[in-house]
């Protein structure tokens, strides 16, 4: 990222450009080239109307930076963004190669507020380009300008260049937002012409299903600022017509609105948050993603959405979100793993066993957990009413379907999965019977809504636990050279889980904390917690397996040799 048109504002520039504003009512503010939040933190520490700022950046390793701020970043780049109808305010320290384009940009598309901006005062000493004339003529007419010498000299990024403070404010007159009522008739009784007809037939043939959605969004877009203006029309001239009948006898109260830049301004932002967040919606279902995640994903999903629909929407941001959801569908699959792992694991001891986790030199040992390969128990499948599992219990099956089939390598394909099998063979089930579906034996025990799970293959449960393992870095990176004696314990924790689930329960320390050992090793969200149970179940650990022959701790390390089978098996997940 070239940084040379990088100089961040100075906080005595910042606020005095936040003080040339003579409306101190920020309803709605845009900061175009917002870099690291200078001009907007500067409004925040001493305006506080954080949440109605939205601002661009180019760069973006600031745009972290600016949410911290509770900035809304809609996006990059300045000169293609066109939607400023909504502004109150807009304040810029643009490039000083480009102020003049930026300055100009903001003003076309400011509907009714203020401009202020920090430019090259050469800019407009010297105008000697058609813009920079422009430039001038704007300021004579709609504002002023202030020249301010060593802006910069004792800034992050110095410069002696003179600097000059614009000011620019732009109204809507009632003649503007209203129009004469002649010609508004006159558009109104027009038929649609050739041109809205091609624009149809050019929406019906997109170069893409991004371009195309885009297209349709400015189409709402130029539809809704036309429909809210029109509204604001006849709101004003009822009001020329006078009160109606029930309102002149006192039976019913006036509530037209008065006509004014600021409520149309107001009702243009929300009706715009509106569109943007369907037309996000959509394109995050024109990915099918979600189809293949669990329900704690989907929320995890959505979650992250609120800060993806802010940004503008633009066929260059949208092709970046496509891409960040490419890049990070890693890190969602192995995320989706580790909430079905915890599902597994939290409601019964039974369902786990526990292992020395990895050590390096630049960490403590770890406690880790892994599933057991021949059974585990689950609670909470309660019947309906009918022949069927509650919802909540069916989307529990539907969820362990998908992460199974994505541990089986092939997420897409066709799997007659736990959800099938519920549904095809309740009555089966409820009767007790053992049945089998691609993933799972499965006992249902109808009284208790219990369910016992037999997998079927025991490379879904090795490869669910390594990944989690690794990814919670219970296990080593996959080239880290460990002794066999860690693997050796690692693959023999169940036969010594028993015996350390007791000691567990007998230590003194178990009886202080009313969740008990077991739990704050692996879940408290007190780190100091955590961090002395984890040590104390280590040590645990390290007494049963010492008394079985395996001491990790003072194995000596050999070159990574004989691993496990398991090691060697061990399929490329997101390859699938």
């Amino acid at each position: 990222m070239d940084d040379l048109q990088f100089y961040p504002t100075p906080p005595e520039l910042a606020e005095r450009a936040w003080s040339l504003f003579r409306n101190r009512r920020f309803e709605r503010v845009l900061e175009p080239e917002a870099g690291r939040g200078d001009l907007i933190r500067s409004m925040v520490e001493k305006y506080d109307y954080r949440r109605n700022v939205d601002c661009l950046e180019l760069d973006i390793r600031h745009h972290p930076t600016l949410r911290e701020l509770r900035a809304n970043v809609l996006g990059f780049d300045f000169l293609s963004f066109d939607k400023g109808a909504q502004y109150s305010h807009i304040i810029m320290n643009p490039p000083f190669a480009e102020g003049v384009q930026h300055v100009l940009h903001a003003w076309d598309i400011l509907w009714d507020g203020e401009i202020v901006a920090i430019l090259n005062a050469e800019t407009i000493r010297n105008p000697f380009s058609r813009e920079r004339q422009h430039l001038v003529n704007l300021i004579k007419e709609h504002g002023s300008v202030e020249f301010v010498e060593g802006a910069f000299s004792n800034a992050e990024r110095k410069t002696n260049v003179e600097v000059a403070l614009i000011h620019l404010e732009k109204k809507a007159e009632s003649k503007e937002l209203l129009g004469t009522l002649l010609s508004g008739l006159r558009k109104d009784s027009e038929s649609p012409g050739r041109a809205e007809v091609e624009s149809h037939q050019d929406l019906a043939v997109p170069n893409s299903s991004i371009e195309n959605a885009v297209l349709v969004f400015n189409a709402a877009w130029t539809a809704t600022q036309e429909l809210v203006r029109a509204e604001a029309r006849a709101e004003y001239y009822s009001k020329l017509i006078g009160p109606s009948f029930e309102q002149i006898i006192g039976e019913k109260h006036d509530v037209t609105k008065d006509l004014s830049a600021k409520q149309v301004r107001r009702e243009l932002h929300n009706r715009y948050d509106t569109l943007k967040n369907s037309a996000w919606a959509n394109i995050l279902q024109m990915t099918d993603i979600q189809s293949r995640m669990t329900a704690q994903m989907q929320s995890e999903i959505q979650r992250r959405f609120e800060q993806i629909k802010s940004l503008d929407f633009t066929v260059e941001n949208i092709r970046g979100f496509l891409s960040g959801l490419v890049e990070n569908q890693g890190e969602i699959q192995v995320e989706m793993l580790c909430g079905v792992f915890d599902e597994i694991t939290k409601y019964h001891t039974g369902n786990r066993a526990h292992y020395r986790g990895w050590k390096s030199n630049d960490k403590h040992r770890t406690c880790g957990m892994r599933i057991k390969n021949t059974r585990f128990i689950l609670p909470y499948f309660e019947p309906s009413y009918g022949n069927s599992l509650k919802w909540e219990a069916e989307n529990k099956l539907r969820d362990f379907d998908k992460a199974f089939a994505l541990l089986d390598g092939n997420p897409q394909a066709e799997h007659f999965g736990l959800l099938d099998l519920f549904q095809s063979r309740y009555e089966e089930l409820k009767a007790g019977n053992r049945l089998s579906c691609d993933f799972f034996d499965v006992r249902y025990y109808f009284g208790t809504g219990t369910i016992h799970f037999f997998p079927g293959n025991r490379k879904h449960i090795d490869r669910l636990n390594m990944i989690v393992g690794r990814h919670r870095q219970w296990l080593p990176p996959e080239e880290e050279r460990v002794d066999k004696d860690f693997w050796l314990q690692y693959e023999d924790a169940e036969k010594f889980d028993k015996e350390i689930t007791r000691r567990a329960k007998a230590h003194p320390e178990n009886k202080k904390s009313w969740r008990g050992l077991l739990y704050n090793a692996f879940s408290s969200h007190d780190p100091k917690e955590k961090a002395s149970a984890s040590a104390l179940l280590d040590d645990i650990m390290k007494d049963v397996q010492q008394e079985k022959g395996i001491d990790i701790d003072t194995a000596i390390e050999h070159e990574n040799r004989d691993l496990p089978a398991l090691i060697h098996q061990q399929n490329d997940l997101f390859a699938a």
